[in-house]
């Protein structure tokens, strides 16, 4: 099963996956140094919030766009892709914990808490949380496998999703079918209507394609996890040219999350975790077991640790264990859950 993670599915609409910080909050690093496997150990430490919260235009002078050379990573996020070509994260693709937290803060206004749960994810499940590494595309020489390859020989960075642009076409049908008019012409605003009808028909063509679908609970945090009234035209700029928008600014105040995903959700009751079987028929998954079944955001930090970061996790040592507890508690923190779970998911997916 493939362990699938996206810290940005759209610019003004991240995952809504939001940790308390509060006393996780590091404000300095430890000076011991710690080789495991012959790689140098790096301790994570959560960024301040920004202080400018409100609307400015994006990108600035110091960001220009600039498009990726032959040898850097670029995956299926735009929102991340557009980071790297402006070079609010490393421009090879290649990034770290803060400086996610901290781009996402500064080009998207996202709340540094929202950032910092979408960035502990992704670095349990794909980086190196030793070195605090991620490539925001596939495998990258620069981030080497976890020490022992104890998640097998490589560390497989953000997973691509292969039917991007088919999915971009059948976006802008569904647009035009059920999008608002606005100032770019009709029917160009992507309303509740439209994302619920993407959603609908997206699932159904992976189902149909795909034989070895799967839509744990898990990843109906991604599926869910969209956008409303935004523009044909800013959509366009991030989805097929990976770059801010002619005249863009960000959200006004910082990005928390909305009702969206719950609305979309509400309107496709038939949509629930599961599978397809041997023979390509749809079989819905069991729910999470109890204490975890309470909510789906207790019930997804469950499907997360239980099934996505691998179990290997919790033989770790040094500043690898360091992190690993910090990035997990984070989690953990925000989840709802009565009960923490730890790592026991399988290696090498």
């Amino acid at each position: 099963m493939m362990k699938t993670f996206s810290l940005l599915l759209l610019a003004a609409s991240p995952l809504f996956i939001a940790v308390n910080a509060g006393s996780n909050i590091r404000d300095a690093s430890s000076t011991t140094v710690d080789i495991q496997d012959g790689q140098t150990g790096v301790v994570m430490v959560i960024p301040p919030r920004q202080t400018d919260t409100g609307t400015k235009p994006i990108p600035d002078a110091d960001h220009p766009f600039i498009a990726p050379g032959p040898n850097d990573m670029r995956g299926p996020c735009p929102g991340l892709n557009t980071l790297a070509n402006h070079g609010y994260i490393s421009r090879n693709g290649i990034t770290s914990f803060e400086e996610i937290i901290n781009a996402a803060q500064e080009a998207y206004n996202i709340d540094r808490d929202m950032g910092v749960g979408m960035a502990s994810l992704n670095m349990l499940a794909r980086g190196n949380a030793f070195v605090n590494k991620i490539s925001i595309g596939g495998v990258s020489p620069l981030v080497p496998p976890l020490p022992g390859q104890i998640d097998g020989p490589e560390t497989q960075g953000i997973a691509a999703h292969g039917r991007a642009k088919t999915l971009w076409d059948e976006r802008l049908e569904v647009l035009a079918k059920f999008g608002d008019d606005g100032p770019d012409g009709p029917a160009t605003v992507f309303n509740l209507e439209t994302l619920i009808e993407m959603t609908r028909q997206n699932l159904e063509s992976d189902q149909l394609l795909d034989p070895e679908f799967a839509i744990p609970i898990r990843r109906l945090t991604d599926v869910f996890g969209t956008t409303k009234l935004a523009t044909r035209r800013i959509i366009s700029s991030f989805f097929m040219n990976q770059t801010f928008p002619e005249n863009w600014h960000r959200a006004a105040a910082p990005v928390l999350g909305g009702s969206v995903p719950g609305e979309i959700a509400a309107a496709l009751p038939q949509v629930v975790p599961g599978h397809n079987d041997e023979n390509g028929v749809f079989v819905a998954d069991p729910p999470a077991p109890a204490p975890f079944n309470i909510t789906s955001t207790c019930a997804t930090f469950w499907d997360n640790f239980a099934n996505a970061l691998p179990g290997t996790l919790v033989n770790v040592t040094g500043i690898f264990k360091q992190n690993v507890d910090m990035l997990t508690d984070l989690l953990f923190n925000r989840s709802g859950c009565p009960e923490p779970v730890a790592p026991a998911g399988p290696t090498n997916v």
